[in-house]
This record gives C-alpha cells, structure tokens and sequence, in this order.
C-alpha cells in the first residue's frame, strides 16, 4: 500500500493547476538538427518542477504500473472515468504517466496534449475541496 498522503501534499501538487489550464503555456519543445528529431522532448522547467513535486509530495508510488496499463487505458480512453475516480486510482495513473515517459520519450507530453493530465489535476481538485 502507498504512503499516505496529506492535504498539503495535494495542495502542492494543485499549484500547478494554472499553469497547465493555461492554453498559453509552453509544455515542452521539439529540438531538430535539420530534419533529424534530437531529444525529441524537452519538458519546460515547470513540467520538470510539477514531475518533482510529484515525487518529492509521495504522490508516484512503487506498484507494478506495467500490468496495470490495461485499466489506466481505460481512464484515458473515457475521460468521464475520471469523475468517479479515487485518490489511489489518481496516483496510479499519475505514476504511470511519469514512469512511461523514461521508458516512452513524449509520453507525457500526450498526455498534457490529450488534456488527460489537466483531467487529473481537476478531478484531484475536487477531491480535495471536498474533505
């Protein structure tokens, strides 16, 4: 079982809520060298900030994500899944997402694209103004 986690952990992690509502903002960028893609994603110092407090607020957790694929596709496939969402589930996922994008360069950025990591944060919003 996951350590627990505190409202402040939540409220940390809520910070970035802005930023990615944000439709200005910059996630990340494509380096080229001519036609050639180099370290195809290079996440903005923000999206590095967010995937640290992350970690840092106990929220990514040690669970076997690789067989759990099939259910997180399940979140990402219905995004109204997300509403009934628990907080275990929310940090299944948000695991999920950042331990794929070391083995999948760009993961992540999909999924801040797709809109499913604002889903996240959103439905993590609700749960904590709800306590």
């Amino acid at each position: 079982m996951p350590e627990k986690i505190t409202e402040k952990n939540i409220d940390k992690i809520l910070k970035f809520l802005p930023y990615f509502e944000d439709k200005n903002s910059q996630f990340y960028e494509l380096k080229k060298e001519g036609n050639t893609l180099i370290f195809p994603y290079i996440y903005s110092v923000e999206v590095m900030a967010f995937m640290d407090v992350l970690r840092t607020e106990n929220i990514i957790f040690p669970f076997d994500w690789v067989k759990w694929q099939n259910e997180a596709i399940k979140y990402f496939n219905d995004p109204e899944l997300i509403e009934s969402a628990d907080i275990l589930t929310l940090r299944k996922l948000l695991t999920l997402h950042i331990r794929k994008d070391r083995f999948c360069d760009g993961h992540l950025a999909s999924v801040i694209d797709y809109g499913h990591l604002l889903s996240l944060l959103k439905r993590l919003k609700k749960l904590r103004s709800n306590k």
